[in-house]
Formats: C-alpha cells, structure tokens, sequence
C-alpha cells in the first residue's frame, strides 16, 4: 500500500472541494457571479476526477509528493490541476470580496 498523506490534510482539502461546489450552486441560485460561479461547478468535479486518475500510479511517494514531483516534471495533469486551484482561490476571493462590498452598502 501506498504511503499517504495525514488525514487533517485531506479532510482540509475535501472540505475546500464540497464548500466551493456548495457556494457556487448558492451564488447561482441568488444570481452572483454566474459565470465566474457556473465554470467553478464545472471545474470542481473535472479537477476532483483528474486528481484521482492520475494518483493511480504514484508509487512509493503520498499524494502531495507526487504532485510536486509532477508539477516540476511538467506534466499536464498536474499544470491543469495547479490552474484550477489559482482559480478556484481567486473565485473564493471574488465571492468574499462581493460579500464585503454587499454588506459596506447596507
């Protein structure tokens, strides 16, 4: 069996994953940021998935290991998977900095 990463770290991780997916519905539903909030619906499960495939052969290393490794390897999942993270804080930023700017004009 593989080596993995601790569980405070995944639970995290997971934890970002269903707290993005679950905004972006909201924000949808309350007609805020659509687009920006109806491509995060989209990347959040493409990204989850492709994290998952390409961990099948890791090896000996966790999953953080292996991303590192990949990243500095140029490989593509793990480009991808980089740009939808810097996307999804930015989308966080912009959801938190809405949310500011609606309760200064109350």
């Amino acid at each position: 069996m593989s080596p993995t990463v601790p569980f405070l770290m995944v639970a995290v991780f997971y934890l970002f994953i269903i707290l993005s997916f679950s905004v972006a519905i909201l924000e949808i539903i309350k007609k805020r940021l659509v687009v920006s909030s109806l491509v995060t619906l989209v990347l959040v499960p493409f990204s989850t998935f492709l994290l998952v495939l390409s961990s099948i052969g890791r090896g000996n290393q966790n999953e953080l290991e292996y991303f590192i490794a990949s990243v500095k390897g140029f490989e593509l999942w793990a480009w991808m998977y980089l740009v939808i993270f810097v996307y999804l804080l930015y989308w966080w930023y912009s959801v938190l900095r809405y949310k500011k700017r609606e309760e200064l004009n109350e």
